[in-house]
């Protein structure tokens, strides 16, 4: 119990950096026209150089690879470059409820796997978020749908969702064999170097001398991102997964949207329209419901969790 609970804490100051470090990286994009690929790659490789000088995890065994690299490209690179082209082109707060949905994309997986018993109560759930993403991605004027966000901001999002339910289902039995901070490290490691010829290219035309004013304000958000918004946000909640679901782990995170929103409004002033608030507080709901469900919807999961648990 004490060890879900530290868990639980861990996971929630992992979404709250989440949650500061998008509208960080909103400041980068729109103030100082930095280049997403370039903060992307600058977040996988100086963050999993520092962790494995600092933490000096095992080398992982040929038969963690497969895994690992689908972990380290599709999960961390494909979340965070989806999730940073979506602030780009909407704002912090729509970026991350959008990528909330990976909530409702894991229990639908579950339900289709036969490890969770659908019923009226996930029917409604996914009504509700389906309802707050039409909420806060447009409305109707007039006669006509529109959108209130970009398209590409509108994909991106959705996409960070898709990998973010990946990583967060696939990830649960390498964390329980190696642990959190080992798949963090290898992770970033492995995504860092496969993106690092987008990093250079991205990078290339963008360039600040120390004696610009620009430079040092620069410099402070990017090590920010990289300390706080990526290698403590990631290690946190990859971590927790070890003694928490994945829907349980999401309940917590549901922290990141609030202090993304806060944070966006009092350091650029964004303000969503009160639609979107409302299409956000739905999306939440339907967080809180699934992390809440009755132990009885719960069947393969919990059995399989509990056996590796036992082999570990």
């Amino acid at each position: 119990m004490q060890a879900r609970r530290l868990a639980l804490v861990g996971v929630l100051l992992g979404t709250a950096f989440w949650g500061l470090s998008g509208t960080a990286s909103q400041a980068l994009f729109q103030t100082y026209n930095f280049p997403v690929l370039g903060l992307s790659n600058i977040r996988l490789v100086v963050g999993g150089l520092l962790l494995l000088v600092f933490l000096r995890p095992s080398r992982p065994q040929s038969k963690d690879l497969r895994i690992l690299v689908a972990i380290g490209i599709f999960g961390f690179v494909g979340s965070q470059i989806s999730y940073l082209v979506a602030i780009q082109n909407s704002n912090a707060p729509t970026a991350t409820l959008l990528q909330f949905l990976f909530l409702p994309m894991v229990a639908a997986y579950e339900a289709l796997t036969g490890s969770l018993r659908w019923s009226k109560r996930w029917t409604a759930t996914m009504l509700l978020a389906f309802a707050g993403t039409f909420l806060l991605i447009g409305g109707y004027s007039g006669e006509a749908f529109h959108l209130v966000i970009t398209p590409l901001g509108l994909a991106a999002g959705l996409g960070s969702a898709v990998t973010g339910a990946y990583y967060s289902l696939a990830s649960k039995k390498i964390v329980r064999e190696k642990g959190g901070w080992w798949l963090t490290t290898w992770g970033f490691l492995i995504g860092g170097l496969v993106t690092l010829p987008l990093g250079y290219l991205g990078l290339r035309g963008y360039s600040l001398s120390p004696s610009e004013p620009e430079f040092l304000p620069v410099l402070g958000l990017v090590t920010f991102v990289v300390i706080f918004g990526t290698i403590l946000s990631f290690g946190l909640y990859v971590a927790g997964l070890r003694h928490l679901p994945a829907t349980e782990t999401g309940v917590a995170a549901s922290f990141e949207p609030i202090v993304a929103s806060i944070a966006a409004y009092v350091f650029l002033g964004v303000r969503l329209d009160p639609a979107q608030y409302l299409g956000g507080a739905l999306i939440l709901v339907a967080v809180v419901l699934i992390a809440a469900r009755p132990a009885g919807d719960s069947t393969k999961m919990v059995e399989t969790a509990r056996s590796e648990q036992r082999s570990t």
